[in-house]
């Protein structure tokens, strides 16, 4: 035996043979995320079972050189998992689940593989709730991999995944365990604030993974607010859109906010439409204060039916909280009164049915009629934005008649971060060929989906588009989220940056076996 197959039999006695996947459909898939199939596909997939199984498996592989890659949800459209080096394993965190609330101190603790619906149902019996409280893909999306990629969507002003950090517990590629923030070695110390000398926790969020390997969080908690209020607001441009969100961000009062194209305001309506009725009402009286709340809901969206945005060519969906439905409807009149300015109020359907179900089946992952599915974004400075998205229409201008050639379409959604930030996210959809990954995970009944042939001029006109889109983003001063190997960090970085990443890589993985190519950090 060589030295890995050596590692894997050893990793084997630890977590159980049976959690040491090798055979071919498994390998493929788990080197297949929802855009890319690895070149290199990887050697095994192991599965611990604790934050200690996974120590030990990772000091396992640190002494025997093994390259690790590591998954969460594997909801990852950048290649973040995905292995680039010969003889990786892939470290599935699936099965890590364990959940400790310390309702006293107002903090929670987690294994990586925690998703935040799980986290979610878990607190909402207790009246509590993290800050940031999960991303629309949070039924699979796991805290590790949100913190990692700087998850948004849920939050007040679309805050942060990292907002809600308290302390973390990271394993390096030298097998050393790190505690961060107010966790230290002696019996009396706790996990419940971030705080403390230097931010040694933020080192580890957005690193995609990089920097080391999550083995517990622990996130800040609050009660959870009892007042709700939504509206929205139709839009003839994008123009009109973007001055009410960038106004109603300074406000500081809104929850949750997003604004979707034409393409994708038609696609979010069909979602809801196709979910299941009764499924839907359901959970809309449950997120209601009361039965007459929520019945006026349910009358509201039945008469509002899919015409109410067929005059808007864009929309805008705020959400405002409060501790009671006063306090919530008294912060949603100083958003309507600016929105009002831009554009017309429509009826409220979509962010009510959102509040209802905030974490959705992962259907999105194919397009409304089978299309394959790629996400690219942008994170701006609000005088960026406008100069963006005329780069934006110029550019689909250009490709028009080869999209329309190829089947290649988009559609956009848009949101403020908190009050000095801007996310515009343009998605691809085109007619190509499903992947394993979309067999396996797609939540519905694929015999009802259409199928395309293998489109590789389709493929690689995406990529081309994908990479003007990103040296738009660079030449507008954008910065990125969810990096993984797919957007361009470390390159863009001062020289002095640099060298200070590339030091801290290797003090932290000196023979980069964690994750290699995230960030940047190539092959040497």
């Amino acid at each position: 035996m060589d030295s890995t197959e050596n590692s894997i039999q050893e990793i084997a006695d630890l977590i159980g043979s049976n959690n040491v996947l090798q055979d071919q459909d498994s390998l493929l898939f788990y080197s297949t995320d929802i855009f890319e199939t690895a070149k290199e596909q990887a050697i095994a997939v192991v599965r611990p079972k604790n934050a200690d199984e996974l120590i030990s498996l990772v000091k396992v592989c640190v002494e025997n050189n093994v390259t690790m890659s590591v998954r969460g949800g594997g909801a990852s459209y950048t290649s973040s998992y995905l292995p680039v080096r010969k003889n990786t394993i892939i470290i599935d965190t699936q099965r890590l689940k364990e959940i400790e609330i310390n309702e006293e101190d107002m903090y929670v603790t987690v294994e990586p593989g925690v998703t935040w619906l799980e986290l979610y149902e878990a607190l909402k019996p207790l009246g509590l709730r993290t800050p940031h409280w999960g991303p629309f893909s949070g039924r699979v999306a796991t805290i590790a991999g949100s913190l990692s990629f700087h998850a948004i969507s849920h939050g007040t002003n679309n805050a942060v995944s990292a907002d809600s950090l308290s302390s973390l517990q990271v394993i390096t590629g030298k097998g050393e365990v790190i505690e961060t923030g107010s966790q230290g070695s002696d019996a009396e110390s706790s996990r419940f604030f971030r705080h403390y000398g230097p931010d040694l926790g933020g080192l580890f969020l957005g690193d995609s993974g990089a920097l080391g390997i999550k083995t517990r969080i622990s996130l800040k908690l609050k009660k959870y607010p009892e007042g709700f209020g939504a509206c929205s607001f139709g839009f003839k441009n994008f123009d009109d859109l973007f001055y009410a969100m960038r106004d109603i961000s300074k406000l500081g009062l809104v929850s949750d906010n997003h604004g979707l194209d034409p393409r994708k305001q038609k696609t979010a309506i069909m979602e809801m439409e196709n979910a299941s009725a009764f499924a839907a009402a359901k959970s809309i009286m449950e997120s209601s204060k009361n039965p007459f709340d929520g019945i006026t809901q349910l009358m509201k969206m039945g008469l509002a039916g899919r015409g109410f945005l067929k005059n808007a060519a864009y929309s805008g969906h705020f959400t405002t909280e409060g501790i009671n439905t006063k306090e919530a409807k008294i912060k949603l009149a100083e958003v309507r009164k600016i929105a009002q300015k831009h554009g017309k109020e429509v009826a409220n359907s979509i962010p009510v049915y959102l509040h209802a179900n905030p974490f959705m089946e992962l259907t999105p992952i194919l397009g409304p009629n089978g299309e394959l599915w790629k996400p690219t974004h942008s994170v701006l400075p609000f005088s960026k934005v406008l100069k963006h998205n005329q780069d934006y229409v110029s550019l689909m201008s250009e490709y028009e008649e080869k999209m329309n050639e190829h089947g290649v379409s988009m559609n956009m959604m848009f949101s403020f971060i908190d009050s000095n930030a801007f996310l515009y996210e343009p998605t691809f959809h085109w007619k190509d060929e499903q992947s394993i990954y979309h067999k396996k995970v797609y939540p519905l009944d694929l015999e009802n989906i259409p199928t395309f042939e293998r489109n590789p001029e389709g493929y690689q006109l995406v990529h081309e588009i994908k990479d003007r889109l990103e040296e738009n983003a660079r030449n507008n001063g954008a910065i990125h989220f969810q990096i993984g190997k797919d957007y361009p960090y470390l390159k863009t970085r001062t020289e002095s940056t640099r060298k200070f990443l590339n030091l801290l890589k290797k003090e932290l993985d000196p023979k980069n076996l964690i994750n290699p190519g995230n960030l940047g950090f190539e092959e040497e």
